[in-house]
């Protein structure tokens, strides 16, 4: 099962900073992917003329637990007032930061999380041939194949 949460964010000179997580999810589940997608950021209407606006995301690396900053737009009032950067985070925190300009930056997307629960997930259960081998073999006692003609004396 997926579900989609829409995210949207406003950084300004007064809020320059915005945390986002992983939503919450009841124990019975079991997250099986998770990804951020950025689908827009656009400057307000009352960003000052000729002032470049900066947007960094900060991010972990999977494997290492680093922290990366990567500058995600540049946005100029009177040049570029949006943008369209389809940038996916796979790991699921990010924090956004207005690095440069007063704002407002308005960043919008979603999240997608993929799930099941617990019970119907059956990759944590052992698996051996004998047990299959073993079920085939019990199927084969119960119902004796006839091939289509009667077991039956006439």
């Amino acid at each position: 099962m997926t579900i989609d949460f829409v995210l949207g964010v406003t950084l300004s000179e007064k809020d320059p900073i915005a945390q986002f997580s992983v939503p919450e999810v009841p124990e019975e589940y079991l997250i099986h992917s998770y990804k951020l997608i950025i689908k827009q950021i656009s400057l307000g209407p009352e960003a000052k003329s000729g002032e470049f606006n900066v947007i960094q995301a900060e991010t972990q690396e999977n494997e290492s637990k680093k922290i990366v900053k990567i500058p995600i737009a540049v946005l100029k009032a009177g040049e570029t007032r949006s943008l369209r950067p389809n940038v996916e985070f796979p790991n699921g925190s990010v924090t956004f930061k207005l690095v440069q300009g007063t704002g407002p930056v308005y960043v919008c997307g979603k999240s997608e999380m993929n799930f099941g629960e617990y019970d119907d997930v059956n990759m944590y259960e052992e698996y051996s041939e004998e047990e299959d081998e073993s079920e085939l073999d019990l199927e084969d006692d119960a119902s004796p194949q006839t091939n289509g003609k009667s077991n039956k004396k006439k």
